[in-house]
C-alpha cells in the first residue's frame, strides 16, 4: 500500500470538511478507529462520480474493506442509523458534542532559508496533506524576509504539519498558528487524564492501547505512583473525542477526562481563594453591623425596664 493510502478523506456528511483517518496495516479501516473520530456511525458510503448514486462500503469482521481493491480516488460520508438522520438534518449537521469543528488557518512558517523559492517550500510541506496556499514574504527589492505562510486544504494535515519540527534545506524551521488565532486553538486541550490507574499498568501499555485512536506525541505517569497519568495526543479532536469515557486495559477500567493545564488550575484556586476571602470579609462585616444594632439596642430594654420600675413603682406609692 503507498502512501496515499494510509490515509482516507471522511466527513460527516456532505458540506463539512474531511478528516483523513488512518488505515489498519492490512489496509482496511477498523471500526473502532471510525467510531473515535464519528461516534454512532455504522457505515460509510461514497460516489463515483457526482452523477452516480451512493454506494455502501463493504464491512467485514469489524473493518471496512477498499472498494474494487482501492481507497485511492474516493471521498467517504457516514451513514447514521435512521434514528439519527433526523437529528442530523435538524442540527444543519453538526459534529457531534466532543468534535469541535475545526477549520484550518493560515500556518506561519519562521527561520526559512533566505534562499528557499516557494517552489522548494511547497515540495517540503505537502508531504503532510494538500496546500491551498504557499507563500514567502520578501521586502521591496524581492528579497525573501526568512519567514511565509502555509495553508492546508484539511484539519488534519495541518495537525501533522505542526506536531513536529522541520528540516528545510539543512536548516530547522519553526511552524506555528500566528499569535492572533493563537488564542482559539490553544482552547482546545492535545492532552487526556486517565484515572484509576494500577501499578501493573505501564506507560508503554497505555501508549500501545491509546495509539490505536491517534498519534500519542506523549505519555507520563507521575513517579512517585500517585493511580494516574496524562497522554497527549497530536490531534485534538482525538483527544475530546475520549473524555469522559472509559476504556479497558489490561483487565482495569480507566476513566479519561480533559487534563486541565497547571496555569488553569492555579486560576482555579486563585479565584477560589478571592470568593472564600469575599465570603469572610462579607460575613465579617455582617457579623460587625450586627453587633453594632446590638450594642445600640442594648440600652432600649434596660431604659424600658428602668421605665417600666418607675411606673411600678409609682403605681405602688399611689397605692
Amino acid at each position: 500500500m503507498d502512501n496515499i493510502e494510509k490515509y482516507i478523506p471522511v466527513c460527516e456528511c456532505e458540506g463539512e470538511d474531511f478528516m483523513e483517518i488512518p488505515l489498519e496495516s492490512d489496509g482496511t479501516l477498523s471500526t473502532a478507529t471510525l467510531s473515535a473520530y464519528f461516534p454512532g456511525v455504522t457505515g460509510l458510503k461514497f460516489r463515483l462520480d457526482s452523477y452516480s448514486p451512493y454506494r455502501a462500503l463493504r464491512l467485514y469482521d469489524g473493518k471496512f474493506h477498499a472498494p474494487e481493491g482501492s481507497w485511492a480516488g474516493h471521498k467517504f460520508y457516514c451513514v447514521h442509523p435512521k434514528g439519527d438522520k433526523r437529528k442530523l438534518e435538524e442540527t444543519d449537521c453538526k459534529p457531534s458534542k466532543g468534535y469541535p469543528s475545526m477549520s484550518c488557518t493560515d500556518l506561519i512558517v519562521l527561520g526559512l532559508p533566505y534562499q528557499l523559492s516557494e517552489t522548494q517550500m511547497r515540495e517540503y510541506f505537502v508531504q503532510f496533506g494538500k496546500l491551498v496556499m504557499v507563500q514567502i514574504k520578501r521586502d521591496a527589492s524581492g528579497n525573501s524576509k526568512g519567514f511565509g505562510f502555509i495553508r492546508y486544504e484539511d484539519y488534519s494535515s495541518q495537525a501533522k504539519a505542526l506536531g513536529q519540527r522541520h528540516y528545510v534545506n539543512n536548516r530547522w524551521v519553526e511552524v506555528k498558528i500566528p499569535a492572533s488565532k493563537e488564542g482559539y486553538y490553544s482552547k482546545v486541550p492535545h492532552k487526556i487524564f486517565v484515572g484509576r490507574l494500577t501499578e501493573d499498568i505501564s506507560e508503554p501499555d497505555l501508549s500501545k492501547y491509546f495509539s490505536q485512536y491517534g498519534e500519542i506525541t506523549d505519555v507520563f505517569i507521575p513517579k512517585p505512583f500517585r493511580a494516574f497519568g496524562f497522554i497527549t495526543f497530536n490531534d485534538a479532536s482525538v483527544a475530546q473525542s475520549l473524555c469522559d469515557e472509559d476504556h479497558i486495559v489490561k483487565g482495569v477500567s480507566l476513566h479519561i477526562s480533559e487534563a486541565n493545564p497547571k496555569s488553569d488550575q492555579s486560576r482555579d484556586k486563585q479565584v477560589s481563594n478571592q470568593q472564600y476571602m469575599s465570603s469572610v470579609l462579607t460575613n465579617g462585616m455582617l457579623a460587625a453591623a450586627l453587633n453594632q444594632v446590638a450594642y445600640q439596642t442594648q440600652p432600649i430594654p434596660y431604659q424600658t425596664h428602668r421605665t417600666y420600675g418607675k411606673v411600678q413603682d409609682w403605681k405602688r406609692r399611689g397605692n
